[in-house]
């Protein structure tokens, strides 16, 4: 199974399948006509450490594989 990483600047955040829905909606929001140009983003909710991050215009963000080869 691959893992999903969601970068963020220089740093790097486990991420499912929900949460990469949640940040492309995330995205689409902040990159509307008419939008404040960021929004918060809370990767792990229901979770202890929720953690969050402040999606704007101009952070680099990508998503990332990470391939495990197990026979």
């Amino acid at each position: 199974m691959a893992n999903r990483f969601l970068r963020y600047g220089d740093r790097r955040y486990i991420i499912s399948k929900e949460t990469e829905a949640r940040l492309h909606r995330t995205l689409d929001a902040v990159y509307a006509d008419g939008s404040r140009g960021h929004q918060w983003l809370t990767l792990y909710p229901d979770t202890a450490a929720p953690c969050r991050l402040l999606i704007a215009t101009g952070v680099p963000i990508s998503i990332e594989t990470e391939v495990s080869l197990v026979d």
